[in-house]
């Protein structure tokens, strides 16, 4: 025998044994492992087919199976998709995020563990399909398919997605339009089924409008899902969210009401003040973005577009009306002076007014504590606003004011000017009911003010007028409040 020849026998032999070896190992090993890993690898959707999530899988230990065993559950009632992968003891590593956002086939995508199994749970997002799993080597995909044009359609959900509402108790809704009947639908309001009434919008093309009311509170997120089947058992879904919030708030803060309200800018012209807080109202009045007015409430109102907040105004010319949160932006708040100068004339424990003619901004204090603070309308280049210290020196409820500068053509004959103190000749300190431009100089040199800002300056303000009493003046016993104008 040749020396090749016996090498190539004992090859064969060692290849034989080798052979028999990992035939003896295939038989004896298990199907499945005892433990798996998962490694969350892509998800990705593609237009009109679907989205593929797919899972790469290693085996801790012998096994004929890459990757393990699963279930798939359905839950249409939760509008959910979950698949259950056994024996797996870990999740190596998560999908990005930007895989994830946005995708139209579902709204979420978690996984968590459930005893020595791993579920993944889909909230499924447009036509509900049975999901298909997709087998390769030790990857699994969990394929979603896109659906047709003949699965419903939900629209039209109010308040919007990623909206703001005021705190209230509220209708929510949303229309679907069928191919063909209705055969159920359910809503999920905080993950819980709520009883919702169905409207036919229109029977020959199966359009119908749900919904149902509930108390939305401050400050809380909601999430909503719809689920709509029809006669054919196709199933849509769609989830939106959105908070009862204050939109305000964020910006301005909780104690933006502390000087009885705050101010905000008129942001587009030609715009129209209700009576009442709904477009339907009637109208009392216009407004141009040269307006600012002061907030008063804030309260729910009419829907229109992704938020039902409207605003109750003080006045100018119309106290106590209402506009849409949306045409007016938050301006920046009047403050008292930074650098406080009291006048000699104040004594512990007494009101006085300070008078910024330069910021426009009227602050009330009680000695050394400021209590109060408005925006203002001073008087014009023409005749200006006189810098001094003052005393009130006659108080009227309402008063009739005549006159105008000298050598100027526009004169004033006003009736029933409210919450009036005079503090120098006839320059005076009063409300304002004709006109909402406070914060700019538009007086004939008196202090403009809202009426309500007027109203409640007039009653901390000496001297003390008894409730039946239109006027009085100053004495010696019931002296004026020291006015301070300054620039």
């Amino acid at each position: 025998m040749t020396k090749i020849s016996s090498i190539f026998i004992i090859l064969s032999v060692a290849i034989s044994g080798f052979l028999f070896y990992l035939e003896l190992n295939r038989a004896t090993a298990p199907e499945y492992a005892n433990y798996y890993a998962a490694f969350p690898i892509s998800c990705s959707y593609r237009e009109g087919i679907g989205t593929e999530i797919k899972f790469d899988f290693t085996p801790g230990d012998k096994a004929k199976n890459k990757i393990p065993q699963y279930d798939i559950q359905y839950l249409p009632e939760q509008g959910k998709t979950k698949i259950v992968f056994h024996n797996v003891g870990s999740v190596e590593n998560n999908f990005y995020y930007d895989e994830i956002a946005g995708n139209p086939l579902f709204s979420n995508l978690d996984y968590s563990f459930e005893g020595a199994n791993l579920a993944v749970e889909i909230e499924r997002e447009g036509a509900y399909l049975p999901a298909e799993i997709i087998k390769e080597k030790s990857d699994i995909v969990i394929f979603l398919k896109a659906g047709d044009q003949n699965y419903p359609t939900i629209t039209e959900q109010k308040p919007a997605d990623n909206s703001a509402v005021f705190p209230s108790f509220k209708e929510i809704s949303f229309k679907a339009e069928l191919k063909s009947p209705l055969k159920k639908a359910i809503i999920l309001f905080q993950n819980n089924p709520m009883d919702i009434s169905a409207e036919a919008i229109s029977t020959s093309s199966n359009q119908y409008l749900f919904k149902f009311k509930t108390k939305i509170e401050k400050d809380k997120e909601y999430r909503l899902k719809a689920i709509v089947t029809d006669s054919q058992d196709r199933t849509s879904i769609a989830s939106w969210s959105f908070a009862g919030q204050v939109l305000v708030e964020t910006i301005l803060g909780k104690d933006r009401f502390k000087y009885l309200g705050w101010w905000g800018q008129i942001n587009a012209d030609n715009i129209t003040v209700r009576k009442d807080p709904n477009a339907s109202s009637t109208q009392v009045g216009s407004f141009s973005s040269a307006n600012r007015v002061k907030i008063l409430k804030e309260i729910s109102g009419q829907e229109i577009g992704d938020t039902n907040i409207w605003y109750e105004i003080d006045g100018g010319k119309y106290p106590h009306a209402y506009v849409f949160s949306r045409l007016v932006t938050p301006l920046p708040q009047p403050q008292p002076p930074e650098k406080l100068s009291i006048p000699e004339e104040v004594q512990k424990g007494d009101y006085w007014i300070d008078v910024d003619i330069t910021k426009k901004v009227l602050t009330l204090f009680n000695y050394d504590k400021p209590v109060f603070a408005t925006y203002i309308s001073p008087g014009r280049e023409e005749n200006p606003t006189p810098t001094g210290t003052f005393k009130v020196w006659y108080k009227l409820r309402k008063a009739t004011m005549k006159g105008g500068p000298p050598l100027v053509k526009e004169k004033y004959d006003l009736k029933n000017v409210p919450s009036v103190m005079y503090y120098e000749n006839s320059y005076a300190i009063h409300g304002a009911y004709w006109g909402d431009k406070f914060g700019t100089p538009q007086s004939a040199g008196c202090t403009n003010v809202t009426q309500g800002d007027a109203a409640f300056i007039f009653e901390k303000t000496k001297p003390t007028l008894a409730p039946d009493k239109n006027a009085l003046f100053s004495n010696k016993d019931n002296p004026g409040t020291v006015v301070y104008n300054h620039e």
